[in-house]
């Protein structure tokens, strides 16, 4: 009797205990909610990049950068992304790559420059080390060319960690 009581007090109040949604009240931050309806989605987040994603560049440019970035995990230096790039530039590029044994990649949101380019930030990581970088992409003659990427020296994945380490404190509150 006395749960039948309850379910039906339960079921009663239900109206006015879950109408936070048409009041569009969040109890979780926004960096924990899911998007709403016609909300854009909230995309993964890299420690040192920041937003992963294509972010605002055209399809084309994200497609080019990806597939820069896959030429160089795998070591195709022939690849045809590379095509219309200096052999120097290429070199360089492979060696910085190579030299801290990259096994993936982190390519950040893409954003137009004011001299036309295409840009994207982007992280390669190896076991222990990691490079960070923005790679630069120009669209000349019909096509994208690899018009630059600029990569900063290596760092220690164990530095980073600790730089961007948060203690959450088993007394804070999220919501």
């Amino acid at each position: 009797m006395r749960t039948a009581c309850f379910l039906l007090g339960l079921w009663l109040l239900s109206p006015g205990l879950f109408s936070q949604e048409a009041q569009d009240t969040h109890l979780l931050p926004d960096t924990l909610r899911r998007p709403d309806r016609g909300e854009s989605p909230r995309l993964p987040r890299d420690l040192v990049i920041g937003e992963l994603g294509q972010g605002t560049a055209p399809d084309e440019a994200y497609s080019f950068a990806q597939n820069i970035v896959s030429a160089l995990l795998t070591g195709s230096r022939n690849a045809p992304v590379f095509a219309n790039s200096g052999r120097g530039l290429v070199d360089s590029l492979f060696r910085e790559v190579s030299d801290i044994r990259a096994r993936t990649s982190r390519l950040g949101g893409g954003r137009q420059e004011p001299d036309g380019s295409i840009s994207f930030l982007l992280r390669f990581l190896g076991p222990e080390e990691s490079i960070s970088g923005e790679l630069f992409l120009r669209f000349e003659g019909g096509r994208w060319l690899l018009d630059d990427l600029l990569l900063e020296g290596k760092q220690s994945l164990s530095e980073i960690r600790d730089v961007y380490r948060f203690d959450f404190s088993p007394y804070q509150r999220f919501f």
